[in-house]
């Protein structure tokens, strides 16, 4: 009976079972997220300016994400931290760049096609104080969650699969697992559906930048910046948000934009690929994740996925 248990919790070297890793791991990571959300109200409550408490959320939330994962990492999986894909900023800096472009140019060839076929109207707008409020809040909201969630899935959680399992493997759960963190958003109807196909693709983006930089950083400005103008021009994906600085009358539905966001983002995922066979970057979807988070070839998966995890 011990050795059935010893099994199902720890692996061949002693380390916490691949599941409970991970479980333990998000449910942490919901922790950080609701105490950094709870200081927030609580300051709220007592008068402090808003962009205030949001900025103390923000510092917070990534702060605590990043100690999390450092802990997991090293002390949890007793693996390097290099397999985090977090290089330093200022080498990184073309990155970043690229990632904020992508996020400006998908957004607006969603937000230009949807305007310029009458799916949407702009009807008016937030001015002077309420809109410079508005795009610093939505700023500071955009960088918690963009940062966050890049370090949490593309990091920490496809990492820990990745090095198991194949990559397709790894990316198509980590793409389950960040769709389960939204469906609480839109629900289950068919809007719920299509914005989980718009999550399922754009996670399969996301992993791959990851994969073609070495990097998460990319994948944090593009998602950082993604979010901020969505919030800003009243992107229906982003739904967490219910204040913009345009105001907008939509003739099409969520489920429209969601899917036309979809292609959108499928148009990307091919321009890495073609980016990926100009550039000679081999990439094998077979392959597993070394240690220090690079694909390295690996013999045929034929077990579970929590083998040599």
């Amino acid at each position: 009976m011990q050795i059935t248990a010893h099994k199902a919790f720890l692996t061949r070297d002693s380390r916490l079972a691949l599941v409970w890793r991970l479980i333990s791991y998000l449910f942490l990571f919901i922790v950080v997220n609701l105490l950094a959300n709870i200081v927030r109200v609580v300051l709220e409550n007592v008068g402090v300016p808003s962009v205030i408490c949001r900025l103390v959320f923000t510092l917070l939330y990534i702060s605590g994400v990043l100690g999390l994962t450092y802990v997991y990492r090293r002390s949890i999986d007793r693996r390097s931290w290099q397999g985090i894909a977090l290089p330093a900023f200022h080498k990184r800096l073309l990155d970043v760049t690229v990632g904020a472009v992508c996020g400006v140019l998908i957004v607006a060839l969603v937000f230009g096609f949807e305007y310029a076929t009458g799916w949407i109207q702009i009807v008016g707008s937030e001015g002077g104080t309420s809109a410079l409020t508005l795009l610093v809040d939505s700023l500071l909201l955009s960088l918690a969650f963009g940062v966050c969630e890049e370090i949490c899935f593309r990091g920490y959680i496809f990492q820990n699969l990745g090095e198991g399992s194949p990559i397709w493997m790894a990316t198509l759960l980590t793409g389950l697992i960040f769709c389960a963190f939204h469906v609480l958003e839109v629900g289950f109807d068919a809007r719920g559906v299509s914005f989980l196909l718009f999550i399922l693709l754009l996670n399969v983006f996301l992993v791959l930048t990851r994969l073609l930089t070495r990097s998460l950083w990319l994948a944090i400005s593009f998602h950082v910046v993604f979010d901020w103008v969505a919030i800003m021009v009243g992107l229906g994906s982003v739904v967490s948000a219910n204040r913009h600085v345009l105001h907008i009358e939509r003739a099409a539905s969520l489920m429209a934009e969601d899917l036309l966001t979809a292609l959108v983002v499928v148009l990307g995922i091919l321009l890495l690929l073609l980016w990926a066979w100009r550039s000679s970057r081999h990439l094998s979807w077979r392959a597993t994740l070394a240690e220090d988070g690079q694909p390295q070839a690996t013999e045929a998966q034929s077990g579970p996925v929590e083998q040599g995890a």
